[in-house]
Parts: C-alpha cells; structure tokens; sequence
C-alpha cells in the first residue's frame, strides 16, 4: 500500500470482523487481515478537510471566551498569523498586553482542550518560522495539530467503521496520519500461513 498508489483510490473491500481492546478495528480484505487504527484515520480525515476547504471550517462560539496569557513574541505570532486560524475556525484577537481572547473554535472541538492546542499550535509554529515556505508550512502544522486533538475527542464504534473507511478513502493520502504514522496495517495470508508453519 504506497502513497502513490492510495491517492485517489476508492475504499478496498473490507469486511469488518470486530475491535481489538477498543484500540483498532480487525477487517478482513483480499490478501489478509488489516487493522484499523480509527483515530489516525479520522486525523486524516480532519487534516485534509483543513487543507482543502476554500471557505472557513464551521466554528461554534464559546459562551465563555478563553483568555491566554502569553510571551509578547508568541501574541505577535498568533496575531501574524490570524488568518490560519480563521481559516481553521477559531477566531481570536488581541485583549490588550499579552493576553489573547478566543472567542470561537472549530465545531468538533471541546472547550476544555482549547488552552492546551493553542500553546501546542504557538510552539509548532514558532518552530516553522525561519522557513521560506512560512505561511504554507504554518498552516500545514496548524492543521496537523487541529487534526490530532479533534480525532482524540471523537468515540468510534463498530458501527461507524464503514463510514469512516469511505471518508477515509476520499482522502489523497487514506494509509498514513498528516505524521505519516499508519492508518492501516496489512498481515498478509502468506505471512499467516509462515507463523502457522504451513509454508
């Protein structure tokens, strides 16, 4: 299962067996078992929804803003960078010295983590600065971190398996996370069949 051929691909033909300790989903497909680790999947999922929307992800307003308390550099940083965070729902402003209000996030993300992803978001952009690809790689990592605690947020089931697959295979990279950690893992029956000693 490559890069080169996932992009674009369709959803193979999975048949779901069942869950692993509520860590994976076990399919059954043509040349083996495949686990499924849901959320890598759905931070896939998420990432290029981030990336390829040309209007701003749906946003919900917090009844109680959140205010942050930040290094005067890293308030300059958000602010510099506003627009990456519009695009991905929040919406924030200076409330004066080095504070920043938050006033709206993305919909599928609870209040409670949003103090947390912000700071993750300031160092992982700062972190990107010095590039000269600044703005596109800013938002690739604004994204990514997005992604990662909004798939955390969501319980999967058994039941909600083959629709996730079917996003998931919308996707241009459905078999990695934007980490490029697997999604889907592949024993095949010939690997099977050498544990087994059949070969």
């Amino acid at each position: 299962m490559t890069e080169e051929e996932s992009s674009g691909s369709e959803a193979p033909d999975f048949r779901i067996i069942g869950a692993l300790s509520n860590r994976y989903a076990l399919l059954e497909g043509e040349e083996g078992l495949v686990l499924l680790e849901p959320s890598a999947a759905r931070e896939r999922i998420f990432y290029e929804e981030l990336l390829n929307r040309d209007d701003a992800i749906d946003s919900q307003g917090l009844l109680v803003p959140v205010l942050l308390e930040l290094d005067a550099r890293d308030v300059d940083l958000l602010m510099r960078h506003q627009e990456h965070f519009e695009d991905a729902g929040f919406a924030l402003e200076n409330f004066g010295g080095r504070t920043v209000q938050i006033s709206s996030v993305p919909a599928f993300l609870p209040a409670q983590e949003i103090r947390k992803l912000l700071i993750e978001l300031v160092d992982s952009v700062l972190d990107r600065e010095g590039g000269g690809r600044v703005r596109r790689l800013a938002y690739e990592g604004f994204a990514a971190k997005v992604a990662q605690v909004g798939a955390r947020q969501i319980r999967w089931s058994i039941s909600s398996i083959a629709s996730l697959l079917d996003e998931l295979f919308k996707c241009d990279l459905p078999y990695c996370d934007p980490a490029g950690r697997p999604t889907l893992v592949q024993i095949s029956f010939q690997e099977l069949d050498r544990k087994f000693g059949k070969n």
